[in-house]
């Protein structure tokens, strides 16, 4: 069994004419819904053992938050790949993942991550059936257990939506 945190980044400033999408920062209202998530994250099982996190701004500020916040050092990998990255592109990246890491949490942007969920969630833990429904809001998680032994044996609906985290709630 392999797992999949799905994390959004973190509420950042808003779009600007004069500012490129790939430098925005987090704003106070991100980095404290950050810390909530990493809260949560700090307590769940199974544990991150890696983190892949897109090249913009925001992404790499909330897993740093993430990182900073967890019980033990997790590595963190910044991709450019990953900035805006389609749900395909994603299914194709994670399929690379080295086999000896069993968790990992993917930082990234919507609607990808979102469309990734969609694609990998075959069945849902009690509860959460219609998680996927609603919106996948800033500084929000899905855990996703993985019903495989390696990463490139990773395709759709081999998923269960096994825990959420709304920043939005917490």
């Amino acid at each position: 069994m392999k797992y999949l945190y799905i994390i959004r980044h973190a509420k950042a400033e808003p779009s600007a004419h004069d500012l490129d999408d790939h430098d925005r920062k987090l704003v106070a209202k991100g980095i404290n819904r950050a810390n909530s998530l990493s809260n949560w994250l700090k307590n769940k099982t199974p544990n991150i053992e890696k983190i892949y996190c897109s090249s913009s701004k925001r992404t790499i500020e909330t897993a740093d938050i993430l990182v900073n916040g967890l019980s033990k050092l997790v590595n963190r990998t910044i991709d450019k790949e990953l900035y805006a990255a389609s749900e395909e592109k994603m299914m194709n990246y994670i399929s690379l993942i080295e086999d000896k890491i069993n968790s990992v949490g993917l930082v990234g942007h919507q609607p990808g991550l979102q469309e990734l969920a969609y694609i990998l969630v075959g069945n849902y833990a009690e509860g959460y059936d219609k998680v996927l429904d609603s919106n996948f809001s800033t500084s929000s998680a899905i855990l996703v257990g993985l019903n495989i032994k390696r990463w490139d044996q990773v395709s759709p609906r081999v998923g269960i939506l096994a825990d959420y985290f709304d920043s939005k709630n917490s």
